[in-house]
C-alpha cells in the first residue's frame, strides 16, 4: 500500500523552544522548516527549560508580534511556557490549521527519562495531544576544554531538514510524536539514524551538595550513562547515531492494569470497610 505523502508547500508550520525567542536553534529550525511550508513561531519570551507541558492559568499572558526575522514568517514571543506558545499558536494566531508542531533546536540533550521535564518534548506533547505530526529536537552539547559549551548548528539543522522530508514523503507516520536527539558532532561525523526506544532513567544527573555557611542547595548537571542500554535513545547518541524515538500519549502500564484488575473486589473491600 502506497505510504500516504503531506503537501508541505501549502501545510502550516508551527515552531516553538523552551529557551527563549532569542535562541539560535528557535531561527534554525523556523529557516528550515520555511523551506517546507508556511511557518508559524511563537515562543517563550525567555528562558523555560525544564517547565514540561506546565501550563500558565493564574495570571494574564503577554503576546507580543516581534518583528520579521524569516521572509514570510510571523512571529510571537509569549510571557509564559512552551505549552503556552502551542495552545496560544493554536487557538489564537494559527492562519488554517496547523498540520506539523516542530520543537528546538534545544541546545542541549533530552533523553531517556529527562522527557517529563523538557519544555521542548512537553510543546511536542501538547500537538501530540491534539494528533498533530510533532517532533522535539535537541542537539548535545559539545565541551571544549572546559570553556563554555559548543553546538553544531548545522548538524541540527541538516536533521530537521531530513525530518521534513521524511514527513513530506510519508515515511513519518501523520500523527507522529517523534523525540529527536543529535550527537555533538559535525554532520559529516555521524553515523547514522536509528530507530530507539527512551532509556528507562535520566541522562542529565542533578548533583547536589548544601552549603554548610548558607544552608543552600547548590545543583550541577552532569551525564548519567547508567541507563544506556543497547537499544534505548542514550546509547545511540553516545555511538554517534541520531536518535529518533516514536513516542505514545497513552499513558497506562497493560501489565499493571490486568494486575490491578484481579484484586478490584478486594481493594474494594477495604474501603468500605473504613465507611
Amino acid at each position: 500500500m502506497a505510504k500516504a505523502s503531506l503537501d508541505l508547500e501549502n501545510a502550516r508550520i508551527l515552531v516553538t523552544n523552551d529557551d527563549g525567542i532569542e535562541s539560535p536553534g528557535l531561527w534554525q529550525l523556523a529557516e528550515v522548516m520555511a523551506e517546507f511550508g508556511r511557518v508559524l513561531v511563537v515562543a517563550p519570551a525567555g528562558e523555560a527549560s525544564g517547565s514540561g507541558t506546565m501550563v500558565t492559568y493564574r495570571r494574564e499572558i503577554e503576546v507580543q508580534q516581534v518583528p520579521e526575522r524569516i521572509p514570510g514568517v510571523r512571529s510571537y514571543k509569549v510571557d509564559g511556557t512552551p505549552a503556552d506558545c502551542v495552545l496560544v499558536g493554536l487557538r489564537q494566531l494559527k492562519e488554517g490549521h496547523i498540520s506539523i508542531i516542530a520543537a528546538g533546536i534545544n541546545p542541549g540533550a533530552n533523553l531517556g527519562a529527562d522527557i517529563f521535564l523538557s519544555g521542548t518534548c512537553g510543546a511536542a506533547l501538547m500537538g501530540a495531544f491534539r494528533n498533530i505530526t510533532s517532533f522535539a529536537l535537541s542537539l548535545a552539547l559539545e565541551m571544549q576544554n572546559g570553556d563554555a559549551p559548543g553546538f553544531h548548528w548545522e548538524t541540527g539543522a541538516a536533521v530537521a531538514r531530513t525530518l521534513a522530508r521524511g514527513i513530506e514523503d510519508g515515511g513519518v507516520p501523520e500523527g507522529a510524536f517523534l523525540n529527536v536527539n543529535i550527537p555533538a558532532m559535525p554532520l559529516a561525523n555521524l553515523r547514522g539514524i536509528a530507530t530507539t526506544r527512551a532509556a528507562p532513567g535520566g541522562y542529565a544527573h542533578l548533583q547536589e551538595k548544601i552549603d554548610p555557611k548558607t544552608g543552600k542547595l547548590e545543583r550541577q548537571i552532569v551525564a548519567d550513562t547508567r541507563h544506556a542500554h543497547p537499544g534505548t535513545d542514550i546509547r545511540a547518541v553516545l555511538d554517534g547515531y541520531v536518535s529518533i524515538s516514536p513516542l505514545d500519549t497513552a499513558m497506562i502500564h497493560e501489565a499493571h492494569t490486568r494486575r490491578l484488575a484481579t484484586i478490584n473486589d478486594s481493594l474494594s473491600s477495604h474501603l468500605a470497610a473504613q465507611a
